[in-house]
Parts: structure tokens; sequence; C-alpha cells
């Protein structure tokens, strides 16, 4: 696989790409007059991301449960902590309330509940951060950190078993192991979801994630060997992406975030599944392109994207929220909706500098110079 200091170069650029498509879709919600075909594509964003972070599920640098808990505690818990805190009071509604009609409606596990104050809405955002793990309202991306938190501590703890119940000696007996966690999970979550059952922490959206982490995790081995064919990449990409067309039905549309899982289980698996294969086949063929300035400056951005993921999911969503609450009757008509994702663009861009060299800790990053947070090499 195409590597740079230990990255695989083809997967940051993958990551980068889904979050894309997530901030697209975002931008597609939140006004009328802009349609992107997101819809089409609830099937494989989020399911891909975890998938991909299954593949990457590494316990190379840590020797127990409590080292590995402590650097996901550091690099993932305390940064959707700290977002979340910051922009609930960066949030439009809690600097003029009159604003919170125009608000996003809030929903804690199955309760929306009746907001008259901001006393009330800050303590609402609150349980969501801490009860419901779907973070405040005004950092509403930042869901997914909880969720991957949980489900790598969870995922540590199946990998361990399934070496444990196989005596350390059967790899094949871990795989099996490994797969029927993620089934058995799949079937929980799709339970939990058919029940309209809410749980604390989004325990049901965790067994949902965890399986599609399982699943790449267990897959890391053929996508590496699939990485040195690139003709049958290429017809397996084809052939992924024909039966994903056949497979996604955009009405009702997936939200992992809520553990809506559509009509039909069979329907969401292999929609979600062929979805993500066809981004697999089409990011590593897209490795293999001659390296010339357009496609090195593509990549670049989706890597820059990917590195500097937490701030560009947290800060468009906020600078999307003040958009539709404080000027979504000037900018929600044709064409001009189309201005906000300049604006949104504008306000990511230069807050990766500010977070990288100045609010670096709430992130769980280093310190790093302007120029190289900007890097799209």
């Amino acid at each position: 696989m195409q590597q740079s200091k230990g990255r695989i170069l083809w997967i940051d650029e993958f990551k980068g790409f889904v979050l894309l498509l997530v901030s697209l879709f975002h931008v597609e919600q939140s006004f009328k007059n802009i349609d992107f075909g997101m819809l089409h594509l609830s099937a494989m964003r989020m399911s891909a991301f975890f998938f991909i972070s299954g593949v990457l599920f590494s316990t190379r640098r840590f020797k127990d449960f409590k080292s590995y808990a402590l650097h996901k505690t550091e690099v993932l818990l305390l940064p959707y902590i700290w977002l979340s805190l910051l922009f609930l009071a960066l949030d439009p509604v809690v600097w003029n309330f009159d604003w919170f009609p125009r608000a996003p409606k809030m929903q804690v596990l199955t309760i929306r509940p009746e907001i008259h104050t901001l006393k009330d809405y800050v303590g609402w955002n609150l349980a969501k951060i801490f009860v419901a793990g779907k973070s405040s309202v005004g950092s509403g991306p930042i869901w997914f950190v909880f969720t991957l938190y949980s489900i790598s501590l969870m995922f540590f703890g199946v990998q361990k078993t399934s070496v444990i119940l196989s005596n350390a000696k059967n790899p094949v007996l871990q795989k099996i192991i490994v797969a029927a966690v993620a089934a058995s999970s799949l079937i929980a979550g799709w339970l939990l979801f058919k029940n309209h059952i809410r749980l604390p922490l989004g325990i049901e959206r965790d067994l949902t994630c965890l399986a599609f982490f399982a699943l790449g995790n267990l897959c890391k081995e053929p996508i590496q060997k699939l990485s040195k064919h690139s003709l049958l990449t290429f017809f397996l990409t084809i052939a992924a992406l024909a039966l994903y067309i056949y497979f996604e039905k955009p009405d009702p549309w997936f939200s992992i975030m809520n553990n809506d899982l559509g009509k039909d289980l069979p329907q969401f698996i292999l929609s979600s599944i062929f979805g993500i294969l066809t981004l697999i086949g089409a990011f590593q063929l897209f490795s293999k392109l001659p390296d010339v300035n357009v496609l090195r400056i593509v990549k670049g951005i989706l890597r820059n994207i990917s590195r500097n993921a937490l701030i560009i999911l947290a800060v468009h969503w906020w600078a999307l929220l003040v958009l539709r609450i404080v000027f979504k009757p000037q900018l929600d008509k044709p064409i001009i909706a189309y201005l906000s994702i300049l604006i949104v663009t504008a306000f990511s861009i230069g807050a990766i500098p500010l977070f990288r060299c100045k609010l670096y800790k709430v992130i769980g990053k280093e310190k790093t110079t302007v120029k190289e947070s900007l890097s799209i090499k």
C-alpha cells in the first residue's frame, strides 16, 4: 500500500472524502434550495468511516486495556467533551434565546423536551452530551467521536477475548469469534431500532457501529491483497457500485447517528457493504493514477481533511448553524444558497490553524505551525 511516515495514504484520502460527504450532506440538510443527491449516499457514509477505522485498529503500542483506554480517552473522549462544551457556549441560541424556534429540534433518548428558557436549553444540551452521547446542538457531528471511543474500547475487549478463547494459536477461530460478535451486535442494534429503544450513551448506535468496525478489522488482509491487483480491483469496484445502486433505497434514509436503519435489515447491510466496497476500490485505484498536479492537489486536500477531521466536523456544523438560524431567510434562495458552501469552507479553513496552533489541547493534538496545519502534502 502507498504509505508516508507509517500512514496509508489512500486510507487518509478515503477518510477525507467520507468526511467531505458528511459536510456536504449537512449543507444540503440546512437549505432546501441545495441538492447534491446526498440522500442516496446515506447508507454508506458513516458505516464506511467506522469500517475503515476497524481496518486501522491496532494494539501494537498498548500492552493492556488500561493503556489503550487512557490513549483513547486523551484523543477521543476528552476532545468530544471539550468541543461539545465549547460549541455549546458558541451556540447562537445561547447568545439570543429569541432564535430558539429556528434551532434544530432536539431529542434526548426518547424525549423531545419542552424548552421555555435558556436554562432549559443549556440543561438539555448537557443531557445530550453526557446522557445521550450525541454532543451539543452546536457541535452536532461530534457524536461520532464519542461513538468511535466507545466501540474502540468494546472491540479491544472483543479481540482480546477471541485470542483467549482460541488459546492464541488459531487465527481462523479468532476471526470466527469476531465475525460472530459482529453479526450479533448488528442484530442487537437492529432489534433495538425496530422496537424504538434508545439507551443512554447511544448504546444501540454503538452496537450497529461495532459491527462495521469489526467487519473492517476482519477485511484488513483481503484489502491489502486486493491493492496489488488493479484489474481485479477495477471490476470488483464496478460490480460493487452496480449492486449499491440496485440495493440502495433513499426512502426512508439511513441515519446511524439515530440508529435509523431503514425498513429492511438485509437491504441496509447489502447497501452499506457494497457502498463501502465501492469506495475502497475507487480509492485504491485513485492512488495508482499518475501523480499529476491536479490529482496531487485533490489528494492533498482530502488528506488534510482527514488529519483535521475533528476541527472541520465541529466548525463546519457550527458555521451552518449560525447561517441557518441567523441568515436563513437571506440565504435559502435558488443559487444564493450555494454561497453557504463558500462561507462554511472559509470558516473551516480558518479554524484549522487556530485549533492546531492555539487550541491543540482541546482536540488532543500536538502543537504545530500554521503552514503544517494547512499543508496538502
